[in-house]
């Protein structure tokens, strides 16, 4: 398990600009485009933009900050550091909000005048938590000329618990590693949070290119990971150098909670783009996108949907939907036939609750978190623990109840588990299938 830092120290007062940048040396010039977007940040962002300033670094670095028309006191913060910190912080300040009018800021802003050779991020309600962050990743990279993408655990801080808990978030490794582009694809380890990520500027255009394109897409950083990560994988830092607020107002972590009808077309959107990707890099990881496709489709469906204004797709979708869940349900049934045996459940969202309505509970000896937040707590009466502790079930069937298909770090992990292949199973994988042999046109997204 990756250790938490005792202090942030990065939280503090910074050095003046001329302290800072006299510590660049000139044969290394200006390395990193730092890309930060600010939309009603004023209790975070202070700590946010010292952060990035007190980062010891022996190149220059600069602080591309987007405003988006805050209502609070961002602006004049924004201000007041570009003031004392003029060669570094660039800001933009807009007077009538971009997202409204579906102009996004990264698009069309803050990635157009990211120029330097790396760019990394940090919204205004996330931080840093490691001084020597940047140093670490550019070196990193620049040792890895193959790889275009680096980044790090993140502590993980959910807005609206009371008692929070601090937990790591994307632990993809216990050593520092290259993470092989499956793995990126289908985040076996949990989500990576974006002010983790370093990319190469190439990557990065790849990215904006693809953007710039789809003025559907809602999100960006599972774009920003693929294009920095595909085909080599990733280079991992195994230590939580930034801070990850959850459902903080006005994210779109708290949108997607809030208003079903953006879900959808979240999920709407996320599908066509999977379809387009694969379409672009010839089909490489057609049963991956399968996958990712699947989970999707999944979620879209998880909850009631709106009955009116809804998008032509949703009928065919909706007719997919059902085919894939009577897939699972022949799944389920095999797993119910089959001799009583001591069974892990892999995952602790919706596929792992599908499973315990279909098991004999006594057969249940646990169920492993993969992004290790709910490990010490039980379902159904049943343990949760992570993944480092699965070697203690080596003599139990391991039900995979996460959609994507085999990847590198899974079975790195039940390897080292002593759990033997054959004795692993997915839950989803009749659906993919499915899937496969009835696959979506893409023009019903343009009806």
């Amino acid at each position: 398990m990756t250790e938490i830092p005792e202090t942030f120290s990065v939280l503090s007062e910074p050095p003046s600009e001329a302290e800072i940048t006299a510590n660049w040396k000139p044969e290394r010039g200006d390395q990193v485009s730092v890309c930060m977007l600010v939309y009603n940040h004023e209790s975070f962002l202070r700590d946010a933009l010292n952060s990035i300033l007190n980062q010891k670094t022996d190149f220059g670095f600069e602080i591309l900050v987007h405003d988006d028309a805050s209502q609070d006191a961002s602006p004049a913060i924004i201000r007041e550091y570009a003031v004392r910190y003029p060669r570094i912080i660039k800001p933009i300040l807009q007077t009538v909000n971009q997202h409204s009018q579906q102009i996004y800021p990264s698009v069309h802003f803050n990635y157009p005048r990211a120029k330097l050779p790396f760019v990394a991020m940090c919204e205004g309600d996330d931080h840093w938590a490691n001084a020597h962050k940047l140093q670490t990743q550019v070196d990193g990279l620049l040792a890895h000329p193959e790889l275009n993408l680096s980044f790090h655990a993140a502590i993980f801080a959910d807005y609206h618990d009371t008692k929070p808990a601090t937990r790591i978030y994307g632990d993809y490794d216990t050593a520092d590693a290259i993470i092989p582009f499956n793995d990126m694809m289908h985040r076996p380890r949990g989500w990576i949070a974006l002010a983790s990520c370093l990319i190469r500027q190439d990557a990065k255009n790849r990215l904006l290119d693809f953007l710039k394109a789809r003025p559907y897409l809602t999100v960006g950083d599972i774009y920003f990971q693929f294009f920095g990560s595909e085909p080599k994988g990733a280079l991992y830092f195994a230590r939580p150098m930034s801070l990850y607020r959850y459902r903080t107002p006005q994210s779109w972590t708290s949108k997607t909670h809030a208003d079903t009808r953006f879900k959808v077309t979240h999920e709407i959107a996320m599908i066509r783009s999977y379809l387009e990707l694969d379409q672009i890099t010839g089909n490489a990881y057609h049963n991956d996108f399968l996958a990712l496709i699947l989970q999707r489709l999944l979620w879209l469906f998880a909850a009631p949907l709106p009955t009116e204004n809804m998008p032509s797709c949703i009928t065919l979708l909706k007719q997919l939907h059902t085919a894939c869940t009577a897939q699972i349900d022949q799944t389920l049934m095999e797993f119910q036939q089959a001799p009583a045996a001591r069974y892990v459940i892999f995952g602790c969202a919706s596929g792992c609750q599908k499973i315990l309505n279909s098991l004999s509970n006594k057969n249940i000896a646990a169920i492993i978190d993969r992004d290790n937040l709910r490990i010490g707590e039980s379902i159904q009466g049943k343990p949760v623990i992570g993944t480092m502790s699965l070697e203690q079930y080596a003599d139990c069937t391991l039900i995979i109840s996460t959609i994507p298909p085999a990847s590198t770090a899974l079975f790195q992990m039940t390897d080292h588990a002593g759990i033997p292949r054959k004795n692993v199973h997915h839950l989803f994988d009749g659906a993919i299938e499915f899937l496969n042999n009835n696959p979506i046109p893409l023009d019903i997204f343009e009806r």
